[in-house]
């Protein structure tokens, strides 16, 4: 990918996305490789039903095969999603997409479906269909200009949101050490030690971000940042995935206590939240008379 401008990566024109559009009191709700609780994780299928329970993005995870496709699948082998096994890097994409995806979230015992692997161009124009924006990871950095250049050529630039983890010393470094930074809306993901959030945040001023995926250490942490996050002007994401960084703060919490968990977070401002619970997360929003923010 075309490295762009030093003075062009810290231009908030670069950065444009969607999401800048949304009002600040709607929370976007981001389903965790589409809603793979209905159907096979990162399928067409899954995009569909997300985009039924009223989200406003989804989150697809994409890969490169050996002749240079990229597909949309997590893991770097077949064997959980698929009846198949060996690495993607490893074969073909015609081979692959004759494969059929496991219910669900996949394993050994896991039932097979009729939905295949899509290519990331099929996933996208899925999500377009229905109005989501698409959280693109890309789960090796060194496959994202080639993911770029297929969001790109596929027109769907600004449909998009990509992601790197950074820390405030990457920050001297900018833009080649990253090559995350270009024509695309890019979304800095940062991961904080415990203490350090609020520091962190104040650190990403200079790219004037539209939004952070925040990992701070703990929900005290959070608050602690909040003030700094207004000051940036940002909107926060946060996890509540069962593997999310803070780890006593996640969907399985939130299913006994959604005051507890997804309550906090809006009251204290957050206004993105990756759920792998997408639709009890939508149905709190409303009973709360909040909105799920949609194209």
């Amino acid at each position: 990918m075309t490295q762009v401008s030093a003075a062009a990566v810290l231009d908030a024109a670069s950065f444009r996305s969607p999401v800048l559009d949304f009002a600040p009191a709607d929370c976007l709700v981001i389903a965790h490789r589409g809603s793979w609780v209905r159907a096979p994780e990162n399928s067409l299928l899954a995009i569909r039903e997300a985009g039924a329970l009223g989200v406003g993005m989804v989150e697809i995870d994409a890969r490169q095969t050996a002749d240079g496709a990229i597909l949309v699948i997590h893991d770097d082998t077949l064997d959980r999603t698929t009846q198949s096994r060996g690495a993607v890097a490893e074969q073909d994409s015609a081979t692959i997409r004759a494969l059929r995806l496991r219910e669900s979230g996949g394993g050994d015992d896991a039932p097979l479906t009729d939905e295949r692997v899509p290519t990331l161009l099929e996933a996208l124009e899925e999500a377009r269909g229905h109005g989501l924006l698409v959280n693109v990871d890309t789960k090796s950095a060194a496959e994202l200009p080639a993911v770029t250049r297929e969001i790109l050529r596929g027109g769907f630039a600004e449909d998009v949101v990509v992601k790197a983890e950074l820390t405030p010393a990457d920050l001297t470094r900018l833009p080649a050490d990253h090559s995350a930074f270009g024509p695309l809306p890019f979304m800095p993901v940062v991961k904080s030690q415990k203490g350090r959030f609020a520091e962190d945040l104040a650190h990403f001023a200079r790219l004037n971000p539209f939004m952070i995926e925040a990992m701070p250490a703990c929900v005290e942490d959070l608050e602690a940042g909040m003030e700094a996050a207004r000051a940036l002007g940002v909107r926060l994401w946060l996890n509540t995935l069962d593997v999310s960084h803070m780890t006593d703060f996640n969907d399985t919490a939130a299913r006994q206590d959604a005051d507890a968990i997804w309550g906090r977070l809006l009251d204290l401002g957050v206004g993105a939240i990756q759920t792998d619970e997408s639709e009890r997360l939508v149905a709190y929003l409303a009973a709360r008379g909040l909105r799920s923010a949609r194209l």
